[in-house]
């Protein structure tokens, strides 16, 4: 691939100060040692805040919070070690599980490892973010200090690197990508685009939510390498080779079921597809109806309802596993095109509903005596394994399901975290303070594992923040400016929102489903104000420069 000559000074452009051979005897290591420090310099003090944050909390709680998802990212060590066989839970993908599982092979207790690697990632995304700022932002030094600080104190940020889930992983490698990507963009070469595939293998690792990203990857793909066919169809192959290869070895979960959950409201009463099934869907639809008309709500609770039904039909009607579960998807997938036929707008709109109904909830959870005590009891005996088997892993010494509630209280104190509580919440009120009015909801507002919010909250409909409406102008500015970053901005943006878009469709109503696209709209918030201030140098250089040529 021929590279395209870059003014940036990461890719030694014509503006980079000459290197002599005197002085620089390895120009390839010169051209990214200079970069790295002036990056390290500039980073230096979201790096120091974000050290104290994350040590203030692993001296708090020097254990990791077990949550009742964990327990998917740990069946992977645990057939490892009871059954000798390597398995990815049907809901994971591939990447997290396995590095979780590298964990035991330290002698250090696991919920302490992994949430200080996580913390180590979340100092290195740190510096990514800086570079992002350093390669898109025209008036960098204004905004990179604040942007990397507002990134590195993020209490949600913090909250999921200290606990042992896949989103601190997920943001980690989505960040390293959108880097890797922005990097080939300014030079195409070969090596960047082995490095670019690298990233999305990475990323499509960590949750199966990452499938999305493949967009991003073939719109910057196709925009930068247009016209050269031959590196085109090079880079379109190796893109569709790794999400093949990547989905291939992990979960393959059917969430069609949460879908029709959030729509069934809207759902006609009879089915061309499978209406023999439609009764029973009706007295659901009719249930769910009673709660709210106008929202989704209790869709956990309802989707379990619609597979029971569902699983209940194909059972009398086909034989053999295969066939049964291909039965149920097409059964919920039929209905879901159903539902969309008959009533087009306000399924395509529920995505934003659903977005909107939990705006003003924290992106994570709670630490408080519930979430420790309680939930973290749950997740450790809800699957018997997770203290049979994987206790001394996990905590240090073999544990018996009659003392892990010992371990809990011992380790893990609502009172010595009480600041990063109160943390989250004052983080979050000033996040939500300027927004758009709110209104009045006459049926009670459903949110899931809800922490935050407005002032009585169960009965109003939040208005929306204006620090996401500014970074929605950010990304559609980032489009049009600036020239040379465009297929960067239009890709990434076009996979930011259709990722937030698929997500709130599919998921449950709350926020930790925009939690990886956060650090995108404060990047994309800073820069609609690069892009007002660039336009502004622009028109008073334009008037500058008429005014010399009058005189």
């Amino acid at each position: 691939m021929e590279a395209p000559v870059s003014s940036s000074p990461v890719d030694r452009g014509p503006n980079a100060p000459a290197s002599t051979t005197a002085r620089h005897p390895d120009p390839v290591k010169s051209a990214w040692k200079a970069p790295l420090r002036e990056l390290l310099r500039w980073c230096l003090p979201a790096l120091i805040l974000g050290l104290a944050l994350r040590a203030a909390l692993t001296w708090s709680m020097p254990y990791g919070y077990v949550q009742y998802d964990t327990s998917d990212y740990l069946t992977t060590v645990y057939h490892i070690i009871d059954k000798h066989e390597f398995y990815i839970h049907n809901k994971r993908s591939y990447l997290t599980p396995t590095l979780f599982a590298a964990a035991w092979l330290l002698p250090i207790p696991a919920t302490i490892t992994i949430a200080a690697a996580q913390h180590l990632m979340g100092l290195i995304a740190t510096l990514v973010v800086g570079a992002l700022v350093r390669l898109w932002f025209r008036f960098w030094r204004v905004a990179i200090i604040p942007v990397t600080v507002l990134f590195t104190s993020n209490p949600s940020v913090l909250w999921y690197e200290h606990t042992l889930m896949g989103e601190a992983q997920f943001l980690f490698f989505t960040l390293v990508m959108a880097l890797a990507g922005t990097l080939f963009a300014l030079r195409p070469t070969t090596k960047r685009l082995i490095w670019f595939i690298v990233s999305l293998l990475l990323v499509y690792g960590t949750r199966l939510e990452s499938k999305t990203y493949v967009l991003f990857a073939l719109l910057l793909v196709v925009w930068v390498l247009w016209k050269q066919w031959k590196q085109l169809a090079i880079g379109i192959g190796a893109v569709l080779v790794s999400y093949l290869a990547a989905f291939h070895v992990s979960g393959d979960r059917d969430v069609s079921s949460l879908v029709y959950a959030s729509i069934i409201r809207f759902a006609p009463t009879t089915s061309a597809s499978t209406p023999d099934i439609m009764p029973e869907m009706n007295r659901i639809r009719e249930q769910a109806r009673k709660h709210s008309v106008d929202y989704p709500t209790k869709t956990v609770r309802v989707s379990k309802y619609i597979n029971h039904a569902v699983d209940a039909y194909a059972t009398a009607h086909v034989q053999g596993k295969k066939k049964h579960a291909a039965e149920e998807s097409r059964i919920v997938r039929g209905l879901c095109l159903e539902t969309l036929k008959a009533e087009p707008e306000k399924v395509l709109m529920e995505p934003w509903v659903k977005f909107r109904l939990a705006i003003d909830a924290w992106s994570s959870y709670c630490w408080d005596k519930k979430s420790l005590w309680e939930r973290q009891h749950g997740a450790f005996i809800g699957k018997e394994w997770m203290t049979t088997v994987l206790s001394r892993g996990l905590t240090g010494k073999a544990q018996t399901l009659e003392q892990i509630p010992e371990w809990i209280k011992e380790h893990h104190s609502s009172e010595r975290v009480a600041w990063f509580t109160r943390y989250q919440r004052n983080w979050n009120k000033q996040l939500i303070h300027f927004r758009t009015a709110d209104r009045p909801m006459q049926e009670r507002r459903w949110v899931h594992d809800f922490f935050g919010g407005v002032g009585h909250w169960l009965y109003t409909f939040p208005g929306l923040p204006y620090f996401y409406i500014l970074g929605f102008l950010g990304m559609f500015a980032a489009m049009l400016r600036p020239p040379h970053l465009r297929a960067v901005h239009f890709a990434l943006v076009a996979t930011v929102l259709g990722g937030l878009y698929v997500c709130s469709m599919v998921g449950v109503t709350n926020g930790r489903f925009r939690f990886v696209y956060e650090p995108f709209f404060l990047l994309y918030f800073f820069f609609l104000f690069d892009c007002v201030a660039d336009f502004w140098k622009e028109l008073r250089d334009r008037w500058v420069d008429s005014r010399a040529c009058s005189t």
